[in-house]
């Protein structure tokens, strides 16, 4: 699959008006939805993410990737990568989206999250990133 990058999701973004969401979507005041998918997996590998503390009505005018970062589950040998993605008002935080990606059974797989708009994805985060917790 070929992926934009975080560049081009905020050039793509940049200007656009938050109207309405659900943890599963933002909607845009130009008609586009922002989701999060799964969008590759081996076995029983998962990737998700949310939207939550979303301000309705607010300009985005920049999205700021943080770093992600490479977890591990205390009693298994499974590691999972975290991200947190945050739209900007003028400096404000108009929402957040929490993403996932684990590594499945045994740390043998992998999956990848990313936002889709339009049929376009973006930015994604693999399981296998991020610096260590």
């Amino acid at each position: 699959m070929r992926y934009k990058t975080e560049k081009e999701m905020i050039d793509r973004l940049v200007g656009k008006k938050i109207i309405d969401w659900s943890e599963d979507r933002l909607k845009l005041d130009d008609g586009s939805v922002i989701t999060i998918e799964m969008t590759e997996f081996d076995c029983c590998a998962t990737a998700c993410g949310n939207f939550k503390d979303v301000k309705l009505n607010a300009v985005i005018t920049d999205i700021r990737f943080k770093t992600p970062i490479l977890n591990s589950f205390d009693d298994y040998d499974e590691t999972f990568t975290t991200q947190e993605v945050v739209f900007v008002h003028n400096q404000n935080k108009i929402a957040q989206a929490d993403l996932y990606a684990d590594n499945g059974n045994g740390d043998y797989y992998y999956s990848i999250v990313a936002f889709k708009i339009k049929d376009v994805y973006y930015a994604p985060l693999a399981s296998y990133e991020g610096d260590e917790e």
